[in-house]
């Protein structure tokens, strides 16, 4: 039996633009991945699935890793000048807690609704409305987390040059922080668009934004480690050696380049070991900010399409549909 006229679901305006702006991201997507030499997309499969096993691998960490690292270590630090650093990281670290847990929240989406005047009870229900009254909700989320992410990635770049708390286990705290926050934010953006992340498809989509996140990460700890690893080794120095420019490349390459800067004078050691923490925090506030408002780009992208196919009966893009892909 056909459906009557009143009972076919038509698009609105806006819900009809944005399709159509999907289906182009999505089909440049696809061409993009097309153009790849077949060696390099087997590569891309490849480091898809050693990410993927990486960010398996954090999870597990994380009830490993917590604020109490940090804690601990304020009594071991014999220079007070640098425990407000580490206080500072330790309620960073409990703010990021704070965080996680108001995002997994599905009621926060639902209050918002119910603030509006609109008829809600279950995340279910938010697929009734309009797609433009959910895009309202999940706006300014990109901009938002961009912010806290540079936050959180300046911090633990400064955390980084402390003796104890830095280096190896600075990096740690921050990389399960960023897998926290990757995994609260895709789940946010899941239930915005009346998805419950139990669901497989979904569990998908987060499991896809932490596989960018963690991928989108490396340089940055490796910039973090080296930047660490070469103020501890100059910070008392008042001459350069060769074995200290051939140890730390990182601040050699940063000699250089303050060198072009001072007209070619000498750059005095301290100088440019005052500038490693800078290098730390920018690398970790740039880094951290990008991977958090990618991971709501993304999960919006993603969200809204499948949305859309779900209301409306539409099929997904052909890119979609191969959960297996390694981007």
């Amino acid at each position: 039996m056909s459906e009557s006229p009143e009972e076919v679901r038509a698009m609105s305006p806006y819900e009809e633009r944005r399709w159509a702006d999907l289906q182009q991201h999505w089909a440049k997507k696809a061409k993009r991945r097309q153009l790849l030499p077949p060696k390099a997309r087997a590569a891309l499969g490849e480091a898809g699935a050693q990410v993927k096993d990486a960010a398996r691998k954090a999870g597990k960490a994380m009830s490993n890793v917590t604020p109490p690292v940090a804690k601990d270590g304020i009594e071991r630090l014999t220079d007070a000048a640098l425990i407000p650093v580490v206080q500072g990281a330790v309620h960073l670290l409990e703010l990021v807690t704070d965080w996680t847990t108001e995002l997994v929240d599905p009621e926060k989406v639902l209050e918002h609704h119910r603030a509006a005047g609109r008829d809600v009870a279950k995340l279910e229900d938010l697929k009734e409305l309009d797609l433009k009254h959910l895009d309202d909700f999940t706006r300014t989320m990109a901009l938002k987390w961009r912010t806290s992410g540079a936050l959180q990635g300046g911090a633990m770049g400064v955390l980084a040059m402390v003796p104890f708390a830095g280096g190896l286990a600075a990096i740690t705290l921050d990389m399960v922080a960023m897998h926290m926050l990757s995994t609260a934010v895709a789940t946010r953006v899941c239930y915005a668009y009346g998805f419950d992340v139990t669901d497989d498809e979904m569990r998908h989509l987060v499991d896809r934004m932490v596989m960018r996140a963690c991928r989108n990460q490396a340089p940055k700890a490796e910039t973090a480690r080296k930047a660490g690893a070469a103020f501890n080794a100059a910070k008392d120095r008042v001459r350069w050696s060769q074995k200290l420019r051939d140890d730390h490349k990182l601040m050699a390459a940063v000699e250089k380049l303050m060198k072009q800067f001072a007209n070619g004078r000498a750059v005095p050691v301290d100088k440019v070991t005052k500038a490693m923490p800078v290098v730390a925090v920018f690398a970790g506030a740039g880094t951290n900010a990008y991977v958090l408002g990618d991971v709501v780009h993304q999960a919006r992208l993603y969200a809204q399409t499948l949305y859309l196919a779900e209301k409306y009966g539409l099929p997904l893009p052909e890119h979609l549909r191969h959960q297996g892909d390694g981007e």
